[in-house]
């Protein structure tokens, strides 16, 4: 099942590069970006060049377009999560969607695969699109829309403050190849969604994660990942990584003045709890954790308020809308955060 990717580069220490990024390697990297109301290519040494790696890149094994979002309607709370994934020889083009209801407690969910021809995917400008979902525009006001049998989204997202390069520099060695990285961590959100024929005038705020590359998908055994949007401005983006007989624990961190660290975060397994059995799959998944990064003086913890938020594939995927209070460096904070569980949690 195609999902976000996974990162392999290995921490040891945390490291503060305010001019330039250096190459993906097993060392903690960072690096410093121009925040703007409309982030684009910062000049500084990625492997990611903005707006041009909005658009697809024909040829690659796997490249998506992953966006969740928190967005309120009054007093009505909602999360969504639209993925949309461009096909290629080993795999059909993709949506996953999700829609959740945290007022009401409904979860919608639906993923479907599609011919190759149902499908745009621009290379040259965002404009990519499949019959239930698609993502245009420039990053100060793309066009996002998804359609499931319960609902609809049609929304416009306005990129804010600097990107965040995933490892430091937008590009990881992982699984015996490698992905290209980066995260929209902080999209004013604005639209209409409708639930089972009600419609709602809906504001929030969303994460883009765009990821393409080749790798091995066989060495693959779970993972754990969280994007979290703190009230201090502060965005982690968050990997609790089993894979090919070993294990990953890190986050890369971006502050408000576009600073990034990659420092290693404690494994979340010990800590993690709340745990539902999904009826349909079988699968086991935590809806409590908490996240403990000793460089940073930082501890967290993340909570899904409706355990139930598990997207309906072969195996089962949990996406989970959730908060978050804790503290960093001393400091107490607030926060949101999408979580996803994929793989072998039983």
């Amino acid at each position: 099942m195609l999902s976000k990717s996974i990162l392999l580069a290995a921490l040891a220490a945390t490291v503060t590069v305010t001019a330039v990024a250096v190459p993906a390697s097993a060392n903690a990297t960072a690096t410093t970006a121009p925040a703007s109301s409309a982030p684009a290519d910062s000049g500084l040494a990625t492997f990611v060049h903005l707006p041009a790696d909005q658009a697809a890149h024909p040829g690659v094994q796997d490249e998506w377009w992953y966006t969740v979002g928190h967005l309120r309607a009054g007093g009505h709370q909602f999360g969504y999560e639209v993925q949309i994934v461009a096909g290629s020889g080993q795999t059909p083009p993709q949506t996953e969607l999700a829609l959740t209801d945290l007022t009401t407690g409904q979860y919608y969910t639906k993923t479907t695969n599609y011919a190759p021809a149902q499908g745009t995917f621009s290379s040259t400008s965002l404009d990519v699109s499949l019959p239930t979902a698609s993502l245009s525009g420039p990053m100060n006001a793309m066009h996002l829309t998804a359609e499931l049998p319960q609902g609809t989204l049609d929304l416009t997202l306005n990129a804010k403050g600097p990107v965040l390069y995933n490892d430091g520099n937008g590009l990881m060695p992982f699984l015996g190849g490698s992905s290209y990285y980066y995260s929209l961590p902080d999209l004013a959100t604005t639209g209409t969604l409708t639930e089972n024929g009600t419609s709602y005038h809906v504001t929030g705020t969303s994460w883009l994660d765009r990821q393409w590359g080749n790798w091995n998908w066989s060495t693959l055994s779970k993972w754990t990942w969280m994007g979290v949007q703190l009230s201090n401005g502060e965005r982690l983006n968050l990997w609790d990584l089993f894979a090919d007989g070993a294990e990953q624990h890190y986050a890369t961190v971006l502050k408000p003045n576009g600073t990034t660290e990659v420092v290693p975060v404690q494994p979340l397994a010990p800590e993690a709890g709340g745990f539902w059995t999904s009826p349909t799959t079988g699968q086991r998944y935590a809806t409590h954790w908490t996240v403990h990064i000793p460089d940073l003086n930082t501890t967290l913890t993340v909570s899904t308020p409706l355990p139930q938020q598990e997207v309906q594939t072969d195996g089962g995927i949990f996406e989970g809308d959730s908060t978050v209070t804790g503290t960093v460096r001393g400091t107490p904070v607030t926060g949101q955060a999408y979580v996803e569980q994929l793989g072998n949690w039983h």
